[in-house]
């Protein structure tokens, strides 16, 4: 495989535009933020990613403070075009190309309505004249996330083969599992596989721990509120655990019909188990809350990588996760994947985790920390990522000077 400095070498920097829902100072939208900050971070010196998203966070009805809405916006990593919700799609994205040459359009969703579905379709109807367009599903394919609405997700992806909506569209996977995901749904799809880019927050091995209570386990759940997370899944697995469990839920309530249905399932839960919910949590509050805790379970019905699940591992938490997600079992228990709907293994997995003395929690922090690491340093998801944007722009050679952030 060729180095990033082969590739920027050989190809110069190409300019892409992004399409996504939510971006910073956003974090609601969760992981997909994450990941084109990192992205626009990492890529920096090769490519020039454009960012154009709504105005306000998720279920926000306010824009941000202190930026302009349907006009570009210049942050330390980059141009943002924040867009007013009535403008958000197509209407403002033929306003914030305008006089700009773009080599890719990224589209960051595939059932998005306004992110995606009408841009794809433009894409079709306008055939050439747009730029190559790269959609990535962030697991949107999985088959867990396919279940949820199904019916309409079903009516709109047989219209979409029909007609041929996709046929020239490339696509993004995040993992080979992704990959076979996109494959099972659009047989004829043009993939490039490039991991999700991460960073470590913790970079050294002397990160300090709140002790394990001797008789309680303290579980965490961070995600959004939404069938896809399968909160309502985890009540169910803790109405059978024995040992003295405090679940506290922190996360935005997406789904109040799904969000009420949790809550009826927390009065069934029984004496020794406590629930209790956090709110949200900023960005910067993710870290040090994770360490506060013995055990991440996240019994996800579908990720595409699953930031969430990192970032508990650089906070030195153990994991319990499905299979339903890239990540694999490490034999140091640093953490656990277990199918979502075993709720005799979820059950006994809790009570093992339960009844482990302090020291043995620390080895399993630690294990978790080392995991994270590793996963930094075996990754050649930078050079991957690099080369999928190049692959589609076709990029001819040009030599262009280095950027830095800031």
């Amino acid at each position: 495989m060729q180095s990033i400095k082969e590739l920027n070498k050989n190809k110069g920097r190409i300019s892409v535009f992004c399409v996504t829902d939510y971006y910073i100072p956003g974090y609601l939208g969760g992981g997909p933020i994450t990941t084109l900050y990192n992205m626009r971070y990492q890529l920096l010196n090769h490519v020039d990613l454009s960012i154009y998203t709504r105005d306000r966070d998720l279920g926000g009805i306010t824009p941000y403070d202190g930026i302009k809405s349907n006009e570009w916006t210049k942050l330390p990593d980059g141009p943002v075009f924040y867009t007013s919700p009535n403008y958000f799609g197509w209407p403002g994205l033929i306003r914030a190309k305008k006089d700009k040459h773009f080599d890719v359009i990224y589209l960051n969703s595939f059932f998005s309505y306004r992110a995606s579905i009408s841009i794809a379709i433009r894409g079709w109807l306008y055939k050439n004249k747009l730029p190559p367009i790269l959609l990535a599903p962030r697991g949107e394919f999985s088959r867990g996330a396919l279940s949820i609405k199904s019916f309409k997700k079903k009516i709109y992806l047989a219209f979409s083969r029909f007609l041929g909506i996709y046929r020239n569209i490339h696509w993004h996977a995040s993992t080979q599992s992704e990959a076979a995901d996109i494959i099972r749904v659009i047989p004829d799809a043009k993939i490039h596989t490039a991991a999700d880019l991460v960073t470590l927050q913790d970079d050294n091995q002397s990160v300090q721990f709140n002790n394990k209570k001797t008789d309680t386990l303290q579980i965490i759940f961070i995600s959004r509120i939404s069938p896809k997370k399968n909160l309502d899944g985890l009540l169910k697995i803790l109405t059978k655990v024995n040992s003295k469990v405090d679940l506290d839920v922190y996360g935005p309530q997406e789904d109040s019909n799904y969000w009420k249905k949790c809550l009826d399932l927390s009065k069934n839960l029984p004496r020794n188990v406590k629930f209790k919910y956090c709110g949200e949590l900023t960005p910067n509050e993710i870290n040090s809350t994770f360490k506060k805790y013995d055990l991440f379970a996240f019994p996800t019905h579908g990720e595409n990588f699953g930031h969430v699940i990192f970032e508990s591992l650089c906070a030195g938490t153990p994991v319990i996760t499905t299979n339903e997600t890239p990540w694999k079992e490490d034999p140091s228990s640093g953490i656990r994947i277990l199918p979502p709907n075993d709720l005799s293994a979820w059950k006994n997995c809790i009570e093992e985790y339960s009844h482990l003395t302090p020291e043995e929690f620390l080895d399993r922090r630690q294990s978790a920390l080392r995991y994270a690491k590793k996963y930094l340093e075996s990754s050649l998801a930078t050079q991957d990522n690099l080369k999928m944007f190049f692959d589609v722009a076709e990029a001819p050679f040009k030599i262009l000077p280095t950027k830095t952030f800031g």
